[in-house]
């Protein structure tokens, strides 16, 4: 079925299933912000948005040389549009590759929003359906896993400006509300 639309947006279609469950990689609130601003622009964006939210950043350069949650956001959103492009192995191999040099495991059909901060990185998981919003931050150890092997939605959703502090395992086809600490 259809997500209803007060899941975590006012756009039903930002939400939407296609067959089996699985999100729709054309469509969707998350992927029109994604595509409609330059790459560099949202480079720094990113950037900009780890300044503010680490006080142990003390430059773009530190951030962009040595964050590899910032790293594993980006090259999430390379094999994300892969997925898109049903190019599925293609894209299953560059978050494979991702995930050795990151630490970080970032299934490609999940959606992202922007300014995603995964802070020290190490042992995240965020699986297939997961729908992560806007202005979220988490730490390292953090899963936002599936439960059993049913198919259609199956993994968490954060909405915007969700805070998820270490080694928090969340499960299931949960949603947490804007703002909320976990």
């Amino acid at each position: 079925g259809d997500w209803s639309s007060d899941v975590c947006s006012s756009d039903p279609e930002s939400m939407s299933l296609q067959k089996g469950g699985k999100p729709q990689p054309s469509t969707g609130l998350i992927r029109q912000k994604h595509f409609k601003m330059p790459l560099f622009a949202h480079i720094r964006e990113d950037i900009d948005s780890v300044l503010e939210r680490d006080p142990a950043a003390r430059s773009r350069l530190e951030v962009f040389l040595c964050y590899p949650g910032l790293w594993a956001v980006w090259i999430h959103r390379v094999s994300h549009a892969l997925w898109g492009w049903r190019l599925r192995l293609l894209a299953r191999l560059l978050s494979q590759v991702g995930r050795f040099y990151t630490g970080v495991d970032i299934h490609p059909g999940a959606l992202l929003g922007r300014r995603l901060f995964i802070d020290h990185a190490t042992g995240v998981v965020i699986g297939e359906t997961s729908i992560v919003g806007d202005d979220v931050t988490m730490y390292q150890g953090v899963t936002l896993g599936g439960t059993g092997k049913g198919h259609g939605k199956r993994h968490p959703t954060l909405c915007d400006g969700v805070f998820v502090g270490n080694n928090a395992n969340l499960l299931g086809n949960i949603t947490i509300g804007e703002n909320s600490r976990v």
